[in-house]
């Protein structure tokens, strides 16, 4: 490990982390109400070799406020929606919860803190956020909840008339549109990772830095709003197809690995000089963070998607199937009681 200077973002932010047992266990303490959602832009500490990391929790009312609260509309609007108009099954509203639940963990736990200091971290963060959030919240079809659950002034004033926008309309069909989505989810990579300066930038000022998770969060979101159907919305692509879109995303990515796997030198020099609390060097480190991308975020995941998508399949062709077969027994029944009838 080496010991260096913290990166400026973390110098400019003041004190380090207290060493009592007593005054850790009051930094450390929260109101759990808050932990079932948020994102945060947290202010942090310096993190050296005499520093408990896995204490460095943050608890940004910032972020863990608006969280907070689109957790509470999901679960009042499900109240006010005793007599359902479609299914809504428990375990969409636990996958909805579970995401944004993960999401709070992903910027609040030590990760947000250790991913400045260390690539693996802040690749695994990254990932966390682009493969592993927006689809427990889409499949936890949050439309319906979420507009019960809002109050009458935003969802009337505001939501309802940006609904009503033929030009809105317009944006949300290009932005999801199979093809854009795929490129932008591909430009935004591409661009935090390899544009010169970009990344650094990123770790070296706040803004910027919020600027990359949230972009991060909101192409992910479109993304993955083709590969899953939010209910009661779906997705324009038919299920098998959504194989195809999604490898279309997915080698860019993988290509992505390769290049920070097999790079020769290091891309990003503030993670030379920051301190580091796993052993080797900076190119270690990157080439971890590729692999990283590469394996569990990458073909594992692909293969875990390529099942559920194939599922789906199997499950909406026997929904059918039935829907057919209960068809035809009703005009076969229908048609035996008109005739016994007749006689």
């Amino acid at each position: 490990m080496l010991d260096g200077p913290p990166c400026p973002r973390q110098r400019a932010r003041g004190n380090s982390l207290p060493e009592t047992g007593s005054t850790i266990r009051k930094a450390c303490m929260f109101d759990s109400s808050l932990l079932p959602a948020a994102l945060g832009w947290a202010s942090h500490d310096v993190i050296d070799e005499s520093t408990r990391w896995w204490l460095a929790w943050s608890f940004d009312p910032q972020f863990l406020g608006p969280l907070g609260l689109v957790a509470f509309w999901y679960a009042r609007g499900l109240r006010r929606w005793p007599a359902r108009t479609r299914e809504h099954s428990p375990w969409r509203t636990a996958s909805y919860y579970a995401g944004l639940t993960v999401l709070a963990l992903s910027f609040e736990s030590p990760l947000d803190r250790l991913g400045e200091h260390q690539f693996s971290m802040h690749m695994v963060q990254h990932n966390i956020v682009m493969m592993i959030v927006p689809p427990l919240i889409l499949l936890g079809a949050p439309t319906t909840p979420m507009l019960r659950g809002m109050p009458r002034w935003l969802r009337q004033g505001v939501v309802r008339r940006v609904v009503g926008s033929r030009v809105a309309r317009r944006v949300f069909r290009f932005v999801t549109f199979p093809v854009v989505t795929i490129a932008v989810f591909t430009v935004f990579q591409w661009g935090w990772h390899m544009l010169p300066g970009w990344y650094d930038r990123a770790l070296n000022d706040d803004v910027v830095h919020n600027l990359q998770h949230a972009s991060f969060l909101a192409v992910a979101m479109l993304f993955w709003w083709n590969v899953i159907d939010p209910k009661p919305l779906h997705s324009r692509i038919p299920v098998l197809a959504r194989i195809l879109y999604f490898y279309g995303a997915m080698v860019p990515k993988h290509v992505l690995s390769a290049f920070i796997v097999f790079a020769d030198k290091p891309f990003y020099p503030t993670y030379e000089r920051v301190y580091r609390f796993l052993p080797g060097t900076p190119l270690e480190d990157q080439q971890l963070a590729g692999l990283l991308m590469w394996v569990p975020f990458g073909e594992l995941l692909n293969l875990i998607t390529v099942g559920i998508i194939l599922g789906f399949w199997f499950r909406r062709g026997n929904a059918e199937q039935r829907a057919k077969e209960e068809a035809e027994d009703a005009m076969l029944a229908a048609a035996r009681s008109a005739a016994s009838g007749s006689a």
